[in-house]
């Protein structure tokens, strides 16, 4: 019994020890500290909050020692070792979450635009995040809420409709909304475990900051100002940087504070050197040793805290395989074109050939592009090249019919360009045509658009509100019509011919040719100026889509000078003569 009795004497004491020296080990891995709470932000979707304290806040709901922030519940900041892996985070998350911001920097310019009377600016940056953003953000917003990937859809289109027919008081009151919905998509699709996180939310900062630096690198050019919207997104997206970085250093550890101080000592500068329009040279440098003082602070490298930067550099290789999807597109229409054509001349081994090179060459390559958002239309434009078409040329049918099965194949090939050019294969699209959908930003049909059932643009505009929609140049009652290509932003010729000569009365219509949404707008004489307001444009386009057109009759002489508001390097003119 004694033996029993010390065995139990002795469980219990190492018990106790291991229990104390446990409680030790988390203490000392923990290095947490209490610090007093600060004033909040109201709305911030950003706060700092321990791994322990986030697990355990529904717990510990009652407790005096908890405080919010915002919506979240925190008390403590863990120190954020050197050992702090990037890959504790999707950086995917980041990137959406800075794309969230990018936005909201937009809306803010637009805001400050539309104040002093700007509309054409304020235009601008409620356009770009429908043009260039909404696509990046659009999947992760769908696969989590797909409904409020809608209502977000729709209140950018309604923001940036709102631009012409408002005024300042209501447009900043329409912001507002669009702001709340651009919150709940990141509450939405952002887990609380990474907008509680310090180096995600840093993170999100850095990416700002760098995508700042490049607008603000296109928007001087020879030490001057040449391209005023990409200045004023540099501007917006700094301006979003600082304020994450505020929301997220608000609950610093005391020891930090001169750190944080440094940081904003540092956004200060930068704000002033773009205000004053400084060197690329400089702003580079501001922005780099920016990152560098954050990442420091957190004991991160900058590459690091850079985590987005590796999903940015796959973006370009995706765009490059749709535009050689499409390109392939292209080439499949053109031998159709050159089919027909030789067999009018009853070359008929030929035509066999050219359409089985449209098949075998062409079609091919990209069958498993266009399955991936439609797979019934895929199978029916395969069936129709590999056997309708072919067959019907040995079999010598009418020249009538071989034109109705290639009719039927380009009208089946222009749904495959719509998918192909504004769709994402994650969003399930199946075969919905375009004239289906909701307005989304792909598919925006501002107020004076209709889409018809080819999906080629129908357009008229306050100056022209009789327009024929027949894309050929030929003659009418009030001149020639006259085409001209609108193609990448990186093209020696982005609207081609330009400049264009034309004579009073006659009509150019514009096509888009790219895989970009576009817009064709009246400019002053650079696109920097914008000296143009809504209500005197000549040319005023709006969003055009890829394989949508817009046309205008010229009816006076001059020098018309216009640009796209998404791309201002695109720039063109239409010289009319009497």
């Amino acid at each position: 019994m004694e033996n029993r009795i010390n065995k139990l004497k002795w469980g219990k004491l190492i018990a106790i020890s291991i229990g104390i020296s446990a409680i030790a080990l988390i203490l000392s891995s923990s290095s947490l500290s209490l610090i007093p709470y600060p004033k909040t932000n109201n709305g911030s979707a950003y706060a700092i909050e321990t791994e322990n304290n986030s697990s355990n806040r529904n717990s510990n709901s009652n407790s005096n020692s908890n405080r919010t922030m915002g919506n979240v519940t925190a008390d403590t900041i863990k120190k954020t070792s050197s050992s702090t892996s990037k890959s504790s985070f999707d950086s995917k998350l980041v990137t959406f979450a800075s794309n969230i911001e990018k936005i909201k920097g937009h809306i803010e310019q637009a805001i400050l635009n539309k104040k002093i009377g700007n509309d054409s600016l304020a235009e601008a940056h409620t356009l770009h995040p429908i043009a260039e953003i909404f696509s990046d953000i659009t999947i992760q917003l769908a696969d989590t809420n797909s409904d409020l990937n809608q209502t977000l859809s729709s209140s950018l289109n309604k923001l940036f409709r709102t631009v012409r027919n408002s005024t300042a008081e209501q447009f900043a009151t329409e912001a507002n909304h669009t702001n709340k919905v651009l919150d709940r998509t990141i509450n939405e699709v952002v887990p609380s475990s990474n907008r509680n996180n310090s180096t995600f939310n840093l993170s999100v900062v850095a990416d700002l900051l760098n995508t700042a630096k490049g607008e603000y690198g296109e928007a001087i050019e020879n030490g001057k100002l040449s391209l005023i919207v990409e200045y004023q997104d540099a501007k917006g997206f700094i301006s979003r940087a600082e304020s994450v970085f505020n929301q997220t250093s608000s609950r610093i550890e005391t020891q930090m504070v001169p750190k944080v101080q440094k940081i904003n000592t540092m956004f200060s500068d930068l704000n002033k050197a773009v205000d004053n329009k400084s060197d690329t040279t400089t702003i580079d440098a501001l922005i780099n040793n920016t990152i560098r003082e954050i990442a420091q602070t957190i004991g991160l490298t900058e590459n690091q805290l850079l985590v987005s930067q590796g999903e940015a550099a796959a973006t370009p290789a995706t765009e490059e395989s749709k535009k050689k999807s499409l390109q392939t597109v292209a080439n499949v229409r053109i031998l159709l074109n050159q089919t027909l054509e030789v067999y009018k001349a009853q070359n008929y081994v030929e035509a066999e050939n050219l359409a089985t090179k449209a098949y075998l060459e062409n079609y091919e390559n990209i069958e498993q592009d266009i399955a991936k958002f439609d797979q019934p239309l895929e199978k029916t434009i395969e069936v129709m090249l590999r056997e309708d078409l072919r067959h019907a040329i040995q079999q010598k049918q009418p020249v009538e019919k071989i034109a109705q099965i290639i009719g039927n194949i380009n009208n089946n090939l222009v749904k495959a360009e719509n998918l192909l050019s504004t769709s994402k294969p994650e969003l399930g699209l199946g075969s919905m045509n375009i004239t289906d959908a909701q307005p989304t930003a792909a598919t925006i049909t501002p107020a004076n658009q209709t889409l018809s059932t080819n999906s080629s643009l129908k357009m008229t505009n306050h100056t022209n509100t009789n327009t024929n929609t027949n894309t050929n140049t030929s003659a009418s009652s009030t001149g020639y019509k006259k085409k001209v290509s609108i193609t990448d932003e990186e093209s020696d010729k982005p609207f081609n011919p330009s400049p264009l000569s034309v004579k009073a009365g006659d009509t150019v219509i514009w096509r888009n040719d790219d895989v970009e949404i576009h817009t064709v707008t009246s400019s002053g004489n650079s696109s920097s100026t914008f000296a143009m307001t809504n209500k005197n444009r000549e040319l005023d386009s709006g969003p055009l889509n890829p394989r949508q057109t817009f046309e205008h009759t010229f009816e006076k002489p001059g020098n018309y000078n216009y640009f796209c508001m998404i791309h201002p390097s695109m720039t063109g003119e239409v010289v009319v003569d009497k």
